[in-house]
């Protein structure tokens, strides 16, 4: 898996690098992401300053994304340099850990829902080993559960059935 990750990701050097305006390209598909967060989270509901609902995290992350990707749009508009190609590689990755995020939490709980996150986010690094992964998740997953659950008191399960 790691041999194939490493040759995936490696460019010919004879190709014309692209120009820095198609990074603006994953600032669009961010913007995309950021907008499905906002709206999804605003579907769960928001909640009141007082009483966080549990949509409220998607949305403020959203519009975090939001004016992010913004920014990466501007900024590679603006130049006219060449860049590096973009690691669609691990941007895929981070795509399909949300969508792990947002299918399992609510089916098996918030704790083993962001251990297949952080796992699934981490496939493409090749130098980290597999049992880096699920110690990262391992404490990641605690930590969410303890800061979403436990400090900030929002509605989700902490381990749920099938």
């Amino acid at each position: 898996m790691k041999d194939l990750l490493l040759r995936l990701r490696k460019t010919d050097d004879e190709a014309r690098p692209p120009h820095a305006y198609f990074g603006a390209l994953g600032g669009i598909a961010l913007l995309i992401l950021a907008l499905v967060f906002i709206v999804g989270g605003y579907e769960l509901g928001v909640g009141t300053p007082r009483r966080l609902g549990t949509g409220a995290f998607p949305v403020i992350t959203g519009f975090i994304l939001a004016v992010l990707s913004l920014v990466v749009i501007a900024a590679d508009f603006r130049d006219t340099s060449d860049a590096e190609r973009p690691d669609w590689i691990s941007f895929a990755a981070i795509g399909a850990a949300l969508a792990v995020f947002a299918l399992t939490v609510g089916r098996i709980g918030l704790v083993p829902g962001a251990f297949l996150t952080v796992i699934t986010a981490s496939v493409p690094d090749p130098s980290l080993p597999i049992l880096g992964k699920i110690i990262l998740g391992a404490i990641v997953s605690l930590a969410c559960w303890a800061l979403f659950i436990g400090v900030i008191g929002l509605p989700f399960a902490a381990f749920g059935g099938l």
